[in-house]
């Protein structure tokens, strides 16, 4: 079998322009109740050709297979192409769209080339009952209130009235095998992992005071280790002995686990010593931890569709699972994501209320992961005091 030449690629400045250039063009691209937006309806798409340049930091070891995404009204690219870990631009080139006005309308499908295939959402009918708000009924099926009430909804008055039926698009809850344990295997398969790649942490690094007016005695730096992260600033990276521990625990379980391979970056932990750090009003004390958003195929973490938001979520549950994390910081409409990654892990609901803020807005004290303006491309880990750290206060 003779095998095709791939084109020769365009330089990658100019490449890459043009990649962010249809991303934020993708954006545009909204589906309301079946109804094209503008009014011009494009041919449907010749068979697409595979994508040369997909990156193999894909959740599965599978080769990817071409399967069909049926739209639900409402949604756009940048959703569907988060919902499968592939780019909105590779989504848009495969399907025949056009990069400046990607149209797509509820109904008809999409080819994705894909290694990981969520099962679809399920279409379910909601009876509205006296005292019914659509907060209420966003909150009560974990949706967001303004998607149930503009994309799904659109001609029910704002207002409505007991006995009027909506429609309500879920993701269907997925059984999976706890991290480690093979299918119809027992406590042996766990044995059977492999050993985490840790570097020692020695203790006595003590955290003393609060996160935003502390300090940190005998400041230990987090090791380098190219295994698990890379450090964004050496000289910020400083902490004490118990969130050192934790941290490099929760990253090493998560990517045995999730078999995520792509990078992570660690940010700003706190300066040696601690004390103030420019431009943070925390990071004082050697527990608060900046960690950049895991992204696909080298993407950027500033961009929604290139997050991937099933690694975030098992990231965010491989730290809660520590036991030692007392705050997450996200921004709410980035917490919307981690949401559907959480209902296509089939977490359960008591867990997602746990964790999750979302769907209530900031001022709401539920959750570990909490809103915060500014964490849009990082999550801002806040680790709580260690038993022998007598002076180590909360704010």
């Amino acid at each position: 079998m003779v095998r095709r030449q791939p084109a020769k690629r365009a330089p990658l400045d100019v490449e890459r322009r043009a990649r962010v250039h249809a991303r934020r063009l993708s954006l545009l691209a909204l589906v309301v109740a079946g109804v094209w937006l503008p009014l011009t309806v494009a041919a449907a798409p010749p068979e697409p050709e595979a994508d040369p340049a997909r990156s193999s930091d894909e959740p599965s070891d599978a080769k990817p297979t071409w399967i069909k995404h049926r739209i639900i009204p409402g949604e756009r690219v940048i959703e569907i192409a988060a919902r499968y870990h592939v780019s909105a631009d590779s989504l848009i080139r495969w399907n025949k769209l056009d990069p400046k006005n990607p149209q797509i309308f509820a109904g008809r499908t999409l080819r994705v080339l894909t290694n990981f295939a969520p099962p679809p959402q399920k279409k379910i009918e909601y009876v509205v009952k006296s005292g019914d708000t659509w907060n209420k009924i966003a909150k009560a099926h974990r949706v967001d209130a303004d998607t149930l009430r503009l994309r799904w909804n659109p001609k029910v008055p704002r207002a409505f009235k007991a006995g009027q039926t909506l429609v309500i698009w879920v993701e269907p809850v997925v059984k999976q095998a706890k991290p480690g344990a093979a299918a119809g295997g027992d406590a042996s398969s766990v044995a059977a992992l492999p050993p985490l790649p840790l570097v020692a942490i020695r203790s006595g690094s003590i955290s003393v005071g609060t996160p935003s007016n502390g300090k940190i005695v005998n400041a230990l730096q987090l090791p380098e280790n190219n295994q698990l992260y890379t450090l964004r600033r050496p000289d910020e990276a400083f902490g004490s002995s118990h969130t050192l521990e934790h941290l490099q625990l929760a990253i090493a379980r998560w990517r045995r686990d999730s078999g995520f391979t792509g990078a992570l970056k660690i940010g700003a932990i706190s300066k040696q010593g601690g004390g103030k750090l420019k431009p943070h009003s925390s990071h004082r004390s050697g527990r608060d931890v900046d960690i950049r958003l895991p992204v696909i195929n080298n993407g950027s973490a500033e961009q929604v569709s290139d997050v991937d938001w099933d690694a975030l979520w098992g990231l965010v549950m491989a730290l809660v699972d520590t036991g030692e994390v007392k705050t997450i910081y996200l921004t709410t409409d980035r917490q919307k994501h981690l949401l559907a990654a959480a209902k296509r892990a089939g977490a359960d609901q008591a867990t997602i209320e746990r964790v999750l803020q979302y769907p209530e807005k900031s001022g709401h004290n539920n959750g570990i992961v909490r809103n915060q303006s500014g964490h849009t491309a990082h999550i801002h880990v806040r680790f709580n005091c260690a038993s022998n750290e007598t002076r180590c206060e909360d704010n």
